[in-house]
């Protein structure tokens, strides 16, 4: 048995990672990507203008959650802003620390640590290159008071893929909630092929072996108006 396939077979039996994969229909994604550098990214908000409330994210109670098959965890914010013209939210533009990641469900912190370690593997978020990801978003509807359908993009190592979902936001005096339902993405439209069934090159020792392609998230968001 060689070192590649003694590591992938260990991986499995000390991390349990993801369930073997589903495949699942995306209905809330468009399949349009674009190239987008994330790095040079020009927020449509404007602080200097006095057209528009604006409000940043209080970081610490913010976050992500991610769930994937049978493990789950959290990301944090970086930064992130959110404009208003009047009660209307016009922009948001927010910043994810990818080196937050974090596995909630898994109390063994060898199997633990293994998880998390792989998700920042060159193997799948590559966090050294890339430590992080973006939301952009370019249109908003309302469904009804207090909830939206949004349409933005994710933008992992440098692209973006254009997603819609819906979720609620509620200004309440100087705060403003913004919470999500369940958003649908797939590794694979940014190239995360790693022990995915849809790997059009897998490497040697990796047949046979398949982790879920699809990762659900919900966002819950405070931020504060900006005096």
């Amino acid at each position: 048995m060689n070192l590649k396939k003694l590591f992938i077979i260990s991986f499995f039996i000390i991390g349990l990672i993801w369930a073997c994969s589903e495949k699942k229909s995306s209905e809330n994604k468009i399949s349009k990507t674009k190239d987008t550098l994330a790095p040079y990214i020009t927020p449509k908000i404007n602080p200097k203008s006095n057209d528009f409330t604006l409000y940043t994210i209080d970081t610490a109670k913010s976050k992500i959650h991610w769930n994937s098959s049978h493990h789950f965890g959290d990301l944090k914010y970086k930064n992130g802003n959110l404009a208003f013209n009047n009660t209307k939210l016009t922009d948001a533009l927010f910043t994810i620390d990818m080196n937050s990641i974090t596995d909630t469900d898994i109390e063994y912190e060898l199997m633990n640590g293994t998880l998390v370690n792989v998700l920042k593997s060159v193997e799948f978020f590559n966090t050294e290159v890339y430590p992080e990801a973006y939301f952009e978003l370019n249109a908003i509807t309302e469904i009804s008071d207090h909830n939206y359908r949004f349409t933005g993009d994710f933008i992992v190592f440098n692209k973006g893929v254009s997603t819609n979902f819906e979720g609620t936001i509620l200004l309440k005096n100087d705060s403003l909630f913004f919470n999500t339902k369940s958003i649908i993405l797939d590794r694979t439209d940014w190239g995360i092929y790693y022990l995915s069934d849809k790997n059009p090159n897998p490497k040697e020792g990796e047949e046979g072996f398949y982790v879920s392609d699809t990762i659900f998230i919900d966002t819950h968001i405070i931020a504060y108006k900006k005096n």
